[in-house]
């Protein structure tokens, strides 16, 4: 990867200190807009993305087009919008995972915390810890039970080193005392099929993944992440209410443009996408997805970048997770 380095970097600092002049910030954007996904077509993310994409075409008068850039755990992806002009036509839609577990796994040649500008924070959604049904176990309490008696043989399935699906149930394993034994899938629909098939016990997928195999009874729902209930599974607890006090997690993206992107472009964007995920379109949109809408300004999103870095950082150093 080529990156921008000294008076490239001038030269853009420049451009964006000209860009940044209200005459001209006031006429952006101009042109179409590209939306990096770092993952593929189809998965949650992608489908967040392209709801977003709609959405903020209408308020800022322009296309927004999504483009799928693959690989490395989304770092591809996020490594091609570091590398943009720095314009504000080029932008990100990243993950909690890319932005905040990432840099403690994978050797990254670029740093999120001085190589982006975040805008907003766009979407959460909830996981739910399900269970295989021969496994006979319909609550938290039981389960924790379970796996302190049988060490290191419960098996959880993940969708990647790093991934959300592995981080909350290395979260689970450390909070509740357990010792249970992860096995890797290259995405949470392998490792559901495999729950569901008795080849491992549990995997901590999302729920919008998750709820048709949940409601034809496939899998068995334990307990929700997030510190509220999520609305598509009303009667599944939470983890808090289920026995884990303190255990409050969900998934998020967000959107982020190149460091040096002028500040009243920054502004223009966040202040539309948190007109866009105020909408009735995309509020019904995310919920028939089972997502929900969320926004932030963009001091606010840099916050919970720092803090989840930390966050996860500190988990990954506790569970010795590294590449294989």
């Amino acid at each position: 990867m080529i990156r921008r380095r000294g008076f490239v970097w001038l030269l853009l600092a420049a451009a964006a200190g000209l860009c940044a002049s209200p005459a001209l910030a006031q006429d952006y954007p101009s042109k179409p807009i590209t939306l990096v996904v770092p993952f593929a077509p189809g998965g949650a993310t992608d489908v967040a993305a392209r709801i977003v994409a709609e959405g903020l075409s209408k308020e800022v008068g322009q296309s927004v087009v999504v483009e799928n850039r693959t690989g490395a755990a989304g770092d591809i992806g996020i490594a091609y919008v570091v590398d943009a002009p720095p314009d504000g036509y080029t932008l990100v839609f990243a993950t909690m995972g890319t932005l905040t577990t990432n840099p403690h796994i994978y050797q990254q040649e670029f740093k999120i915390a001085t190589d982006l500008m975040p805008i907003s924070k766009t979407f959460e959604v909830d996981h739910v810890l399900v269970v295989r049904p021969s496994l006979g176990i319909k609550n938290l309490k039981d389960l924790i039970a379970y796996a302190k008696q049988h060490p290191g043989e419960m098996t959880y399935g993940s969708a990647g080193i790093g991934s959300s699906v592995q981080m909350f149930s290395v979260m689970l394993d450390m909070m509740a005392g357990t010792q249970m034994r992860q096995v890797p899938y290259k995405g949470s629909a392998e490792a559901r099929v495999d729950v569901v098939a008795g080849n491992i016990d549990m995997v901590m997928d999302s729920v919008p993944s998750a709820i048709a195999q949940i409601q034809s009874g496939d899998l068995v729902p334990i307990a929700v992440t997030n510190a509220k209930r999520n609305a598509s599974l009303p009667d599944v607890p939470t983890m808090i209410e289920a026995g884990l006090p303190g255990y409050s997690t969900a998934a998020w993206g967000a959107l982020l443009a190149p460091a040096g992107t002028p500040q009243p472009v920054i502004d223009r964007l966040s202040a539309a996408v948190q007109a866009t995920m105020a909408s009735e379109a995309v509020v019904k949109a995310y919920a028939d997805n089972g997502m929900q809408p969320v926004s932030s300004t963009p001091e606010g999103l840099r916050d919970l970048i720092a803090s989840d870095t930390i966050l996860w950082g500190d988990l990954v150093k506790k569970a010795g997770i590294k590449l294989e």
